[in-house]
Formats: C-alpha cells, structure tokens, sequence
C-alpha cells in the first residue's frame, strides 16, 4: 500500500470522501486520497454498547462539543470484534482507547470546521455513496443494509458515518488540497530529473517498510519517551529481519496508522520527509524520521528501475466515448440500465449514432460533445472503467456495465501508440509534485486545527 493509500480505519469509509469530489464522467479524481477495496459491513459502525452499562460520562470535549464515553466505547469494541474476527492478538486496550480517543478528537473538530465553513452534503450523494459500498461488497444496497443490521450494525449511524467522511474529504479539497502550489520551475526540475540530455531514463522504485509510532502533538516527555522504547523495539525487529507483518502482529495497535509494508513506490510518490533515505539508504537500512505525526520506522527492502519515462516511451492511447447515467432519487437502478440496454438497441439497428445519444441520454459533462472523452493514457480512468474500454476494438461499443459513477456503455473511436505531449509531461509532473507535497501539508493543517481548538481529555 502506498503512502497516499494510508487511510485511518476507525470509521472505514474514508475511500467514500473521493466520491463526493471526483467527476462523474468515470476520470479519476486529480487528487485521489485513498484506495478502493472492498468494505466489508462489519466497518460501518456499531450499535454495540460494550461498557456503556457503566455510567456514561464525558471522555473529551471539542471546543464546545463533547465526547462520551459510550461513544468511545463503542468505537473501541468495534475495533477489538475486528481483530479477534482476524485472529489477531489484542492490543493493550488503555493504549488502544487513547489511540482511538485521539482520532475522534481530531475527527470531530475537522466536523467542526467544516460545519464552520457551510460545507453540506446532499442526500443523493450520501445514498449514491451507500450504493458504492454495497456494489463494492457485491451486494445491492437493500441487501447490504440487511447485513448491517445482522451483522449489529444500524444503517442509520452507517449513514452518518458516510456523511462524515464524504465531509472531511470535501474539507481536505478546500483547506488543503485546493492551496498546494506547484510551480513551473518545480515542473521543470521534475521533468529534468527523469531525464538525462535527451535520453530518457527509467524511473527508480523502492520497496519499504514504514512503522508509524503515533505520538500526539501535545504529548509530554512521558509519552515521548515510552513512544521512543517502541520505536527502539520495532528498530531492533527490522534490522533483525523481522517482517512488517511479524512486527504488526507483535504489535497490532501500531496497525491503527495503516503502516507496514508499502510497496513499489516511485521516489516521486513517496513523501519527501522521507525521499533522501529511500533513494540513498543502503538495501536493509533502517532509519528513524520524527514528524508531527509521530515516529516513522523506515527499512529499506529493494530497488529496481521502474517503468519508462513518462516521455520516453509510446504508450497506448484510447480516444473513446461514453454515455454515462446515475442512478439516484428519480432514476433507479434497473431504469439506468433499461435505458442505455435501449440505446444499444438503436446503435444496433443503425437508427441512432453514439454521438446523438450521448447528447440524449448522458449524464455526464461530456455529453455536449457526443460523450468524447478525448485521448485517455493508461490510468487515466478508474479500474472498471479501463477495463472495459480495453477489450474493445476500434469502433466496439462495450455492453451495460457499473463503475462507482453510475452505469456505462463506450465506444472506442481511436487507438494510437505515441509518446507523451509536452503538455501531458507537464501535467504528469504536476500532479506527482501535488500528490508528493498532499501528505505532509494535510499533516501540518491537522496540527494548527489541533493547536486551534480547545481539547480537554478526561480519560
């Protein structure tokens, strides 16, 4: 899992965030945050009440909200029936709550912000988010909520855990994605760096380890310090060739961070607080980097050169077209199908063109231009979506078929194998730049909400 893959499972939606925000026409979202991947119901949330038999009373307080204790219980209890469920051993539960705790803390204030802010989410984008979700599970929507609630699970909270982090991804675009500059000298030396005169070279990956010891930005040398016993232990584990999943096992809290083994990742992708060790550390190197996250344990796997340049290599581009519609509160499921099955039916019998029935029926902003998507590199569009499009010959129209925007059919006009333009290059560079620069600068607006807000904890 690379490092703009992390996502905190604590209320396991986070993938949901990138729906509220990516454009419906099945491109991917400029800026994706977090993977897809299967949701299984048991990561909604809880109507457990483990503990709350106990007298309620209130374990933190946000600004002028509060968190209860019951609250935390429940998202404790949740926590410990997925690992046991897993098989893996339990953490050191005082740990574990406070772990848990800081996350609510740091989640409700980001609600709080955004509710500052007038951020709002439609109904029909939380019900097509659902919908997602269910899909991702195989299941239809109304099957999917019947296994939540088998599983002790109320669809009603589901949803709202749905809202809040389709909100916290629509806060991040405003507050943080929306303010990332890149520069056109940052571009160029980019550019410049995966190049050498004019021949281009491959673009160096590494295979890593990253341990994330979670210290808080108010910790106190205490905390600091039992936090550095457990980086030195976790340092001793690697260096002895401990895998990430062995140490993980002997310390599952520290799975709470999303951290173990990470991939292939280009040096481009990976964040650069940790770049330089990655690109010059030696193979089994391990090095300890602090950020105001805490303390990141990095080990060193392998390397190896990468794909080819961006600009070095022809690649395969597809010009295709599509006509796209979104089941929602006045279009159901079946009706989206029935009505693209019926423009096949016209395309079939030659009584209708593509381009006329995009602009008839799409939902999609490219339905203006007879739903031409134009040139599509590799990657540029969402796993269902290629996928289709690259079993089609030149001028096959695909059958009915479902992507997290909606429901689909494509014709693909054009194929062409040719390097990247200039302007692609460009764009490939900026977004790497972005994608490179996002981690950190979330990190950092995390730490000023958190000195901004007024945090008392009474656990």
């Amino acid at each position: 899992m690379k490092m703009k893959q992390i996502q905190h499972w604590l209320f396991a939606a986070t993938t949901l965030a990138t729906l509220g925000l990516a454009q419906a026409q099945g491109l991917k979202n400029p800026t994706p945050k977090a993977p897809s991947g299967k949701l299984s119901a048991e990561l909604g949330a809880s109507n457990d009440t483990s503990g709350s038999s106990a007298i309620d009373g209130i374990v933190a307080v946000v600004n002028t909200d509060i968190i209860t204790r019951s609250e935390l219980n429940r998202q404790v209890a949740l926590i410990e029936r997925q690992m046991t469920r897993r098989g893996a051993p339990l953490p050191d539960r005082t740990e574990l709550r406070k772990q848990v705790l800081d996350r609510m803390v740091l989640d409700r204030a980001q609600l709080q912000k955004a509710e500052q802010l007038g951020i709002r989410i439609e109904e029909a984008q939380i019900e097509a988010a659902m919908a997602r979700v269910a899909d991702q599970n195989g299941l239809s929507l109304e099957d999917f909520l019947a296994r939540l609630k088998d599983e002790g699970v109320s669809p009603a909270r589901f949803r709202e855990e749905v809202r809040s982090e389709i909100t916290l991804g629509r806060l991040r675009e405003r507050e943080v994605e929306s303010r990332i500059q890149v520069s056109d000298a940052e571009i160029q030396g980019f550019l410049a760096a995966r190049t050498k005169g004019a021949v281009a070279t491959n673009q160096p990956e590494v295979n890593w380890i990253q341990i994330l010891v979670k210290v808080p930005a108010d910790a106190n040398a205490g905390v600091i310090g039992q936090a550095r016993a457990k980086v030195e232990v976790v340092e001793k584990a690697l260096k002895a060739g401990k895998s990430a999943e062995d140490i993980l096992k002997s310390n599952p809290e520290l799975k709470l961070d999303g951290t173990g083994q990470m991939g292939w990742s280009g040096f481009d992708s990976v964040p650069s607080l940790f770049s330089e060790f990655l690109s010059k550390g030696q193979l089994d190197a391990v090095q300890t980097v602090r950020s105001p996250n805490g303390f990141h344990v990095l080990k060193v796997l392998g390397r190896r050169e990468g794909g080819p340049a961006l600009d070095s290599t022809p690649v395969t581009q597809t010009r295709a077209r599509h006509i796209l519609i979104r089941p929602g509160p006045d279009v159901s499921e079946a009706e989206a199908k029935r009505r693209l099955n019926f423009a096949l039916e016209q395309l079939r019998g030659g009584t209708a063109n593509f381009e006329t029935l995009a602009k008839q029926y799409s939902q999609d902003g490219s339905a203006s231009k007879g739903g031409d998507l134009g040139w599509l590199y590799p990657g540029d569009t969402v796993p269902e979506f290629e996928r289709e499009m690259n079993q089609l010959g030149t001028g096959e129209v695909s059958p009915v078929f479902q992507s997290r925007f909606g429901f689909h059919i494509i014709q693909v006009a054009e194929r062409r194998q040719q390097a990247a333009s200039e302007e692609r290059q460009r764009q490939a560079a900026r977004q790497a730049i972005r994608t490179n620069k996002s981690e950190e600068s979330y990190q950092e607006w995390l730490r000023q909400l958190r000195d901004a807000t007024f945090i008392e904890i009474r656990l």
